[in-house]
């Protein structure tokens, strides 16, 4: 049995190695802006950095639930005009932006928490901003 923890042992550690790069904490370097919203005929653009909030609540005797809430912080409107500068990354709050994008002929652009000059810049471009 000795021989089977080695082998499982290293068979973990071989498959940490070869994972993929989507586990990485920081993988900020190879994400691209995403858009949605109205891609063409659109009056205006926001891009939008994705943070994370961790929210505490009391349940009780068992203590507290905490959970990890994904919001979108609005960064940059161009002929724009967003009632909120943050909107949960949920149903209902995308569903609200969807509604603003028909509304208001708006393209959104995503890019991640810790965003690179270059990421921003490709976003602006994709928002028709040089």
């Amino acid at each position: 049995m000795k021989g089977w923890g080695a082998a499982a042992m290293a068979g973990a550690l071989m498959m940490l190695a070869a994972a993929p790069a989507g586990f990485a904490k920081d993988k900020t370097a190879n994400q691209e802006p995403f858009a949605w919203g109205m891609q063409s005929g659109n009056d205006g653009c926001v891009i939008f950095r994705e943070t994370q909030t961790m929210t505490t609540e009391p349940n009780g005797p068992n203590g507290f639930d905490t959970h990890t809430v994904i919001q979108l912080e609005v960064l940059n409107q161009i002929h724009a005009n967003l009632p909120k500068t943050k909107y949960d990354e949920t149903k209902e709050g995308l569903d609200d932006l969807t509604t603003l994008s028909e509304t208001q002929h708006l393209k959104f652009v995503k890019i991640p928490k810790k965003y690179t000059p270059e990421q921003l810049e490709k976003a602006k471009t994709m928002c028709g901003v040089q």
